[in-house]
C-alpha cells in the first residue's frame, strides 16, 4: 500500500512540475517532472523510491539551465 502512495504522490508532484516546465519554458522542469512520473513503475522498494523521487524533486533546483 506504501508503494502505492509514494507512485501517486510523484506522479502528482511530476505533474506539476512537467506544467510548470512547459508553461515556463524550463526544459529541466519538463525532465524531472516526466522523470517524477515513470520511475513508480520501474522501482518496487520504498527506500529507492523515496531517494529517486526527492533527487529528481531536487534536480531543477541544483541544474540552472
Amino acid at each position: 500500500m506504501s508503494a502505492i502512495a509514494t507512485g501517486v504522490i510523484a506522479g502528482g508532484v511530476g505533474y506539476v512540475y512537467f506544467s510548470f516546465g512547459k508553461k515556463m519554458a524550463r526544459p529541466v522542469f519538463i525532465a524531472a517532472g516526466i522523470g517524477l512520473m515513470v520511475f513508480p513503475y520501474f522501482v518496487d522498494s520504498i527506500v529507492v523510491s523515496v531517494l529517486v523521487g526527492a533527487g529528481l524533486a531536487a534536480l531543477p533546483f541544483v541544474v540552472k539551465i
